[in-house]
């Protein structure tokens, strides 16, 4: 005949509680060791935070992006556009020109886009009214890399073969008379600049060193652009 266990006997053989009890003391087991991580690593973790936002806070971030190509471009219809120097004037034969008068300089600044590993400048340069050999200088951030000079005809260019600029120049007549003054002879050539690695702020400037006022003789630009590679 069967026994009908005592009901002590039955709580003390049941099994059903323990799953619960051990997830109680694991769970209380990774928590405890969560906070023991927490205190290791925060310290180190705020610097880590503190580093980020300083150089985020140093960061300038673009939302738009220079485009390569086509940089500038004038001829001087609708005046001096950018250039500082100089002035705009109507030359019979030649139409608006930037003139440069004497012992004085015209600076062009153009901004490069950083992704440019190189610049294209092309210019026309213009002798006027009988020039006597005073050279007109070409430079790039400052620094003279050519000179033209027009010595009533007879021209002499110059390049200082500077690394890293690259010059050539197309001569399209030497001594004519083109009609942009009252008496002399006229010359205009083409000037080819290609800058290797230009700084971000590239500045173009013609610097004319002749001595006598612009009503004898003078120098002069004309259909500039300025191109990135």
């Amino acid at each position: 005949m069967a026994h009908a266990l005592a009901p002590a006997d039955g709580f003390l053989r049941a099994e059903s509680g323990a799953i619960a009890v051990d997830w109680v003391v694991l769970t209380s087991a990774l928590v405890g060791l969560g906070l023991a991580v927490m205190a290791v690593i925060r310290l180190g973790l705020q610097d880590l935070s503190t580093d980020t936002r300083a150089a985020m806070e140093g960061t300038l971030i673009r939302t738009s992006f220079a485009r390569l190509g086509a940089l500038f471009g004038t001829d001087f219809s609708n005046g001096p556009e950018g250039w500082s120097g100089g002035r705009v004037v109507t030359l019979a034969g030649f139409g608006e020109v930037l003139q440069i008068g004497p012992n004085e300089t015209a600076d062009l600044l153009v901004d490069v886009p950083e992704s440019a590993s190189r610049t294209t400048i092309t210019f026309d340069l213009i002798g006027a009214d009988d020039l006597s050999g005073e050279p007109a200088a070409i430079l790039i951030d400052g620094e003279e890399v050519a000179l033209y000079s027009d010595n009533h005809g007879r021209i002499t260019l110059t390049d200082h073969e500077i690394p890293g600029v690259t010059i050539s120049v197309a001569q399209h007549y030497a001594n004519e008379p083109m009609g942009s003054g009252g008496h002399g002879h006229d010359s205009r050539a083409t000037y080819t600049i290609t800058v290797d690695d230009p700084e971000r702020e590239l500045v173009l400037g013609i610097a004319s060193r002749t001595a006598q006022a612009t009503t004898g003789e003078f120098y002069a630009i004309d259909d500039v652009s300025v191109t990135a590679q």
